[in-house]
């Protein structure tokens, strides 16, 4: 049964951004994880995303998994061209899918998406500073926990 319509069910956080580029650009400003960090938060992502992520993404989110070595191109590496993704991003896109990644707000609560975006985190590394044309890029602070 669909629920009654204008109603929420009790716990759920309606997900404001819609499925469109510009959602999506918006959601990597404005988004924030709303869950505290700690170990065992990233510890409960990573059980996630063996689960739901690693047949295409591979182990350490290289892009190498089995499902994905035999799409038409693999998917990005977490450490590399998604190095810089931020949160809000990580979560849209794991909501909505992207290329040929489909939607997995179906699969996961919102709350098992955040802790997956932060083990996605921890697979990307430590992030870097942008630099103007005075100072090469520097790694940011990777003592500094999320």
């Amino acid at each position: 049964m669909l629920p009654v319509s204008g109603t929420i069910a009790r716990g759920f956080i309606p997900y404001v951004y819609p499925n469109t580029v510009e959602a999506y650009e918006q959601a990597g400003l404005y988004l924030k994880n709303p869950i505290a960090f700690s170990e065992a938060v990233e510890k409960d992502g990573e059980v996630l995303y063996g689960k739901f992520c690693v047949h295409c993404h591979g182990t350490t989110g290289a892009g190498d998994g089995k499902v994905g070595a035999k799409l038409p191109g693999p998917p990005p590496a977490y450490n590399g061209a998604l190095k810089n993704l931020p949160e809000g991003k990580i979560f849209h896109t794991i909501t909505y899918g992207k290329g040929s990644m489909g939607p997995h707000q179906s699969l996961l609560t919102q709350e098992e998406r955040w802790k997956l975006v932060y083990y996605v985190q921890k697979l990307q590394g430590p992030k870097t500073v942008a630099s103007d044309s005075t100072k090469a890029a520097a790694p940011a602070d990777s003592t500094k926990k999320h």
